[in-house]
């Protein structure tokens, strides 16, 4: 009986991975990337890093009877450290003159905060990772497993696109795997147990797109509930010859009790106000055809009302961050050099904290 059972499994194992090389095709991508980072607080230069990329992308394709089309990808990412994991996963299907259907897990972001798209190397502080964790940017619902929908692309006039999300559960956590249970959604107060999401794209005239979303949460619970999460974001972007211009403004508002119902007292923090505010602009210029170079000014202003335990009045607390980022690319032999440096003034909404941080990097794609 154990031979037969081994003899099905070993016959089934063949007949899966036969059938999958006939159905789909296997591709591995990735870039080889090393990076030298200087950095510090109060531009001391105290923090000093030398870097490889960790990251590579699995992805396989292939086509249903009904002539749709499939796409799968995950990724082998690993964190500083050297902890492995897999994510930015996605199964999206092609459905011809109905658009595209997509599951997406750490994937799939719809917020637009990126798409003015100005940066030699990468668009302004994203690129070196600052200042994005403490609010501004707007929310995403790629930061859950969620569903998308894209309507098709000549479906309207003017370049027109329309995207629509949807994360069931808030709660769930990202690296699902097969068959997930889900996290509990009870209690979803302020910050809800589900969000939604739409974006909108456009390209009216040559060398001229814009796009904006909008995110905010359902199913929010509790009556001490003052704000609710959502956020946005707006960008254009115009290319004329070898120049690049563009900018954009975004929001976020955190989900929050109501400050009258609660006895505590409420201080401004870095990461709990009611609303953060990004602005970003920027000019980018190819010398050539193998020297590029950039420049933006991003902000992000904190705004906070605070008030005593047992106090009414509230105070009004603003605090704006500023970067200044210059990039400059160097394509050499298929190979990218470049050199980015973000210089901060209060930095992490502290006021009086400058930071910077520069960043040497030599990249190959495959």
């Amino acid at each position: 009986m154990k031979n037969i059972t081994k003899t099905l499994l070993v016959m089934i194992s063949s007949s899966l991975i036969s059938f999958a090389s006939v159905a789909g095709e296997l591709s591995v991508t990735g870039a080889a990337k090393a990076s030298y980072v200087i950095s510090g607080g109060d531009k001391n230069n105290s923090n000093k890093g030398l870097g490889v990329s960790n990251e590579l992308m699995f992805a396989a394709s292939g086509e249903l009877d009904n002539g749709y089309t499939w796409n799968y990808h995950t990724e082998l990412d690993m964190a500083d450290g050297g902890a492995a994991s897999n994510d930015d996963t996605a199964i999206v299907f092609g459905l011809g003159d109905m658009g595209k259907l997509g599951i997406y897990d750490a994937e799939g972001g719809l917020s637009t905060e990126l798409s003015y798209g100005i940066g030699a190397l990468g668009t302004g502080q994203d690129y070196g990772h600052t200042m994005t964790s403490l609010g501004g940017w707007g929310y995403d619902v790629s930061a859950d497993p969620h569903i998308e929908y894209h309507f098709p692309a000549d479906l309207l006039p003017a370049g027109l696109g329309v995207s629509v999300g949807y994360a069931p559960n808030t709660a769930d956590g990202q690296g699902n795997s097969f068959k997930s249970a889900g996290a509990d959604t009870a209690g979803g107060g302020a910050n809800g147990t589900g969000a939604q999401q739409i974006k909108i794209t456009a390209a009216p005239v040559d060398g001229l797109s814009l796009a904006a979303d909008y995110y905010e949460v359902t199913n929010t619970t509790g009556t001490t509930v003052g704000q609710t999460k959502s956020g946005g974001n707006m960008s254009f972007q115009y290319a004329m010859g070898n120049f690049k211009v563009g900018a954009m403004r975004g929001y976020g508002e955190p989900g929050r009790l109501n400050k009258a119902a609660t006895a505590s007292a409420d201080t401004a923090t870095a990461s709990n106000a009611e609303q953060y505010i990004t602005t970003g602009m920027g000019i980018e210029f190819a010398i050539n055809e193998n020297l590029s170079v950039s420049y933006n000014v991003e902000s992000n202003e904190r705004n906070d009302k605070t008030r005593a335990a047992t106090g009414t009045t509230y105070i009004d607390n603003k605090i704006e961050a500023e970067a200044d980022i210059f990039q400059i690319a160097y394509n050499v032999g298929g190979a990218t050099a470049g050199i980015y440096v973000v210089d901060t003034d209060n930095s992490d909404y502290v006021v009086g904290k400058e930071e910077t941080k520069t960043i040497f990097s030599l990249a190959m794609a495959f």
